[in-house]
């Protein structure tokens, strides 16, 4: 009888255990998703940032380069300059992505990754960088440019954005389409940041291309000269942070 009674009890704690590991519900991902993006803007602090950007062709042949020097001061200024650029055409499709990233974003809770944006549905689970993470489907409440329809990766740990991937709602532009974004995040200097894009469309009249964005280093904050233009590029539309 003693026995018994151990073994009842022991499957009792057994099956409270495996309810309390059970995943949380969609609602609280989300909850819990966006309040680590908002402690993430508690912990921002200024930097610069050496970004390379590779216009590449539908054969996969590069096209353009540009590298940049680009500096984040809290909570609103962006600055960049230009270190090096190469390709015309190309170069100049480039230098309007770059230009696009370094504008000030009018509303940027607009754009956030967050319910007041988005309706969210659970799709399971998947390994990013040997981070165990929910995959959210992201579904755009309204028809705009800086949203986009995918998924994200949310880090089961932390519930930190991991990656993001999608096509945005609206063409950036009239001469571009079908666009296709990629995004990977990761931790810099306690600061959890956009750290490499990867951009597919089509431009009318020339066909496919690729633009990829890779952070090469980062510093502290340096003064730069600050640029502005006006035409969109393939990245225009991308939707989270730096």
């Amino acid at each position: 009888m003693v026995q018994r009674f151990v073994s009842c009890a022991g499957f009792i704690l057994l099956a409270a255990a495996l309810a309390g590991a059970q995943s949380p519900d969609l609602s609280t991902i989300v909850s819990r998703m966006v309040a680590a993006g908002h402690d993430n803007t508690l912990h921002a602090h200024a930097f610069t940032v050496k970004r390379d950007y590779l216009l590449l062709d539908k054969q996969m042949e590069p096209k353009a380069q540009v590298v940049a020097n680009i500096t984040f001061v809290p909570p609103d200024q962006r600055q960049y300059e230009v270190e090096s650029a190469s390709g015309g055409i190309g170069a100049k499709i480039l230098r309007d992505i770059l230009a696009r990233e370094a504008e000030l974003p009018k509303d940027p809770q607009r754009k956030e990754i967050s319910p007041e944006n988005y309706e969210f549905r659970l799709l399971g689970a998947a390994m990013v960088d040997g981070s165990p993470c929910y995959v959210l489907a992201l579904e755009p409440r309204r028809d705009e440019k800086d949203l986009i329809r995918g998924q994200v990766w949310v880090d089961k740990e932390t519930y930190r954005i991991r990656r993001a991937e999608g096509k945005p709602v609206k063409s950036p532009s009239w001469w571009i389409h079908d666009v296709y974004i990629l995004m990977t995040f990761a931790e810099i200097d306690g600061m959890w940041l956009r750290t490499f894009t990867h951009a597919t469309a089509n431009v009318r009249f020339k066909g496919r291309y690729e633009v990829v964005s890779r952070d090469l280093e980062y510093g502290p904050a340096q003064s730069a000269k600050v640029r502005t233009h006006r035409n969109p590029g393939i990245l225009a539309g991308s939707a989270v942070n730096p």
